[in-house]
């Protein structure tokens, strides 16, 4: 009998949210194990790939404008498959979505519900994963659990929903509703042994399974680095001014400038991503204005590629509560770039366990040890043209997609 799954996801590519990456690897790699994939998302800003089953809903309501002055998207709105739900049912998503609680996407939460429902019920689904964030997300999974109750589902969390937020009514409120929905779910799944841990403290009679994000096989590279003009140490994604700041950074390379460890000439620090011309201001504060640049958003394809040409990717980890125990989307992607990884911040946790596990690089937790690592890769360079790189191939490929598919399809056969 062929086995059949129901994938929930708020994202998926072309969307170049985080979210899409884990997303299009389950889809791509459980059918190597004898899943057939269906996808359920809202319309996507692009048609997807065709290699995938994927059926798209109408969005909320209250994401509709841009459907509205964009004739692309209009025309994508006209050919979604399956009629709009009743009107009672959509005049509940405009007011729903008004609320905006637990995030702004509540109000996809009737559509998906419906398609989800015709889906499970005309092609024999036997299990249901949900993809957080969004939370509606879950929302939706929950209900199609209390539809259809002799489905499996598996709630599987990118981040953490309420665990590390601070006290509000919000939050009392979130925390309430975050129970109710997971009551409903046959297992949890997070992406660190750290977050599981908090996850069984909330939910002791749930089981609770790790999986990390990982990276597409297919994208690992396996160039050999050649002789560079310029030491380059590159960072991509995004930056916060509070809680996601590089001024640890700025402020042992400026040390290093100061002693004349370092020549600016043949140095540069690339940022790559949105909205941060910020950093420009804070470097002229360091006086490291010729050393660093800021490039701008680019797309995936030509960040991949800056990645393997860069001597060192930096990493900053974001000064929150449970912080410590995020593995983000972005060191895997670095993982596949088999390019030495800097990481900064002053909680290593599961970043710095699985730098280790690896050898792909070092966490650093202040200046000094910072200004080690850099004035020692640095002379290397020097030396050489090359930094080398140590990563362990074993190691990293534990978390390539393949494995990460191999842990969902363990949940979704109860091999436990």
């Amino acid at each position: 009998m062929e086995k059949k799954v129901l994938y929930i996801t708020y994202h998926f590519p072309p969307s170049k949210k985080v979210g899409a990456i884990r997303a299009r690897g389950f889809a791509k790699y459980l059918p190597e194990f004898g899943w057939d994939v269906t996808v359920l998302t809202v319309l996507l800003p692009d048609y997807p790939e065709k290699d995938f089953n994927i059926i798209e809903t109408h969005p909320p309501y209250q994401k509709f404008l841009p459907y509205i002055f964009n004739s692309k998207l209009r025309k994508r709105i006209k050919e979604i498959k399956g009629p709009l739900p009743c009107f009672r049912t959509r005049i509940y998503s405009l007011f729903r979505g008004m609320i905006d609680i637990p995030d702004s996407r509540i109000g996809w939460f009737p559509f998906a519900v419906s398609v989800g429902d015709q889906i499970i019920k005309n092609d024999k689904i036997q299990a249901i994963v949900s993809n957080f964030g969004p939370a509606t997300c879950h929302i939706v999974a929950s209900d199609l659990k209390r539809r259809n109750p002799e489905i499996f589902w598996l709630a599987d969390f990118r981040d953490p929903w309420t665990q590390f937020r601070k006290n509000s009514l919000r939050t009392t409120f979130e925390k309430k509703l975050e129970k109710k929905v997971l009551e409903n779910a046959d297992a949890l799944s997070i992406v660190s042994e750290y977050l599981a841990e908090k996850l069984k403290e909330n939910y002791p009679q749930k089981p609770v399974f790790v999986i990390p994000n990982g990276f597409d096989p297919e994208e690992m590279s396996y160039d050999e680095m050649s002789p560079a003009d310029y030491f380059t140490i590159t960072y991509t994604g995004s930056m916060h001014p509070v809680v996601k700041n590089p001024s640890m950074l700025f402020n042992a390379l400026s040390n290093l400038v100061k002693k004349n460890a370092i020549t600016k000439t043949d140095f540069v620090l690339d940022f790559y991503g949105e909205g941060q011309n910020w950093i420009l201001e804070l470097a002229s504060n360091y006086g490291l204005q010729d050393i660093v640049k800021y490039h701008g958003r680019k797309q995936r394809n030509e960040i991949i590629h800056i990645q393997r040409k860069s001597q060192l990717l930096l990493l900053i980890t974001q000064q929150s509560a449970g912080e410590e125990g995020t593995l983000t989307a972005k060191i895997f992607e670095y993982l596949a770039a088999r390019r030495p990884i800097i990481s900064i911040g002053e909680k290593g946790g599961e970043v710095e366990k699985l730098l280790k596990a690896t050898n792909a690089g070092i966490h650093c937790r202040t200046t000094e040890e910072i200004e080690n690592f850099i004035l020692k890769t640095y002379l290397e360079w020097k030396n050489s043209g090359i930094v080398k790189y140590c990563g362990i191939k074993e190691e990293i490929m534990k978390f390539s997609h393949i494995e990460m598919a191999r842990k969902f399809v363990n949940i979704l056969e109860k091999k436990w």
